[in-house]
């Protein structure tokens, strides 16, 4: 169920907003490059993405020097929740016991909230931190739920139904939008790797 990801990186138009009046003051050098990003993001044997994730850039062409950091650690942080949801959708799919992935999978998500929440976040990027933040709370409350209600005999699909997950998706479709709108000069390859992930971790 991958078609609204599929639609918005054919047709969705760069958000650019109207330029400022007036001339911004000088700011501080940006803080040296700290690279989080994992050397290898391959999933366990059986487990696979849900499209095609590729390792972002640590180049981020495009992006501007100043906010390299905070692109490198915030998608650090979201590819390590996406293969711990790979992993625990895979042993709910099988019926197998989700109870060491399911607890996995939350300290995931805690850590990359914890950076979200620590992470100084550019101005303009503000509505694209609250989205990710808000994807995160929600899909952590949709494996609340899902996970005991697929131990106890739901299908998958019934899984699927639960609410947050949802709200977590159009969440993600925003923070995509908010990332298109702020780096209309990105390369073909930081846009391709940003998009994939917001994809990956998305559960539609």
């Amino acid at each position: 169920m991958r078609a609204p990801w599929s639609l918005l990186l054919a047709a969705l138009p760069c958000l650019v907003g109207c330029p400022r009046g007036g001339v911004d003051p000088p700011s501080a050098p940006p803080a040296p490059f700290e690279d989080r990003y994992p050397q290898d993001i391959g999933l366990p044997p059986g487990v696979e993405y849900p499209c095609a994730v590729t390792a972002l850039p640590r180049d981020l062409t495009g992006v501007p020097e100043a906010e390299r950091n905070y692109v490198n650690h915030v998608y650090a942080a979201l590819i390590e929740v996406v293969q711990s949801k790979q992993v625990l959708l895979a042993a709910m799919a099988r019926r197998a016991d989700a109870t060491a992935a399911d607890a996995e999978h939350r300290a995931t998500t805690e850590r990359a909230l914890a950076t979200l929440r620590a992470e100084p976040v550019p101005r303009g990027l503000e509505g694209f931190h609250g989205d990710v933040v808000a994807a995160l709370e929600q899909q952590r409350t949709f494996f609340d739920q899902a996970v005991p209600r697929r131990a106890s005999g739901a299908s998958m699909e019934d899984v699927h139904h639960i609410p947050e997950g949802r709200a977590a998706s159009h969440r993600l479709l925003s923070a995509w939008a908010a990332m298109q709108g702020r780096y209309p000069r990105w390369s073909a390859e930081v846009k391709d790797s940003v998009y994939h992930h917001l994809c990956a971790l998305d559960l539609f």
